[in-house]
């Protein structure tokens, strides 16, 4: 697959259980990061181990069969603890999400539903990216 991005872009895992979502995911980002998708926290944990060079960010749906993703992100934070962990949920004032915030085991959450523009900035800001 051909693609207009830098070879040196930033590597983006999307995690979430619904496809559709994966796929919007990826059609908003791939013009600007590598981006590789995982189905839950497993199919994520695999992927973070095997990727090289790393993820920079994990962007991941908190409600997903099996685990979660604030277990995710704890999981993730203590193996890799420069990975940018963004939490995607209809359910941002939960106490779980809150405290994952709260602890540093998440850096940002942004609620359902979140904007093209608004995530494409977070991005760049958390990787500390130009927005050129």
């Amino acid at each position: 697959m051909s693609s207009n991005k830098p070879t040196d872009a930033p590597r983006v895992l999307v995690v979430d259980d619904e496809p559709l979502n994966r796929e919007l995911l990826r059609r908003v980002l791939k013009s600007q990061y590598e981006v590789a998708e995982a189905s839950d926290a497993d199919e994520a944990e695999a992927a973070l181990k095997e990727g090289n060079p790393g993820f920079g960010v994990v962007l991941c749906d908190q409600l997903m069969p099996g685990r979660c993703g604030t277990d995710l992100a704890a999981q993730a934070r203590a193996a890799w603890p420069d990975l940018v962990f963004i939490l995607l949920t209809g359910y941002d004032d939960d106490p779980q999400v809150l405290q994952a915030q709260r602890e540093g085991v998440v850096d940002f959450v942004v609620p359902k539903p979140w904007t093209a523009r608004g995530l494409k900035e977070l991005l760049r800001n958390a990787l500390g990216l130009d927005s050129n």
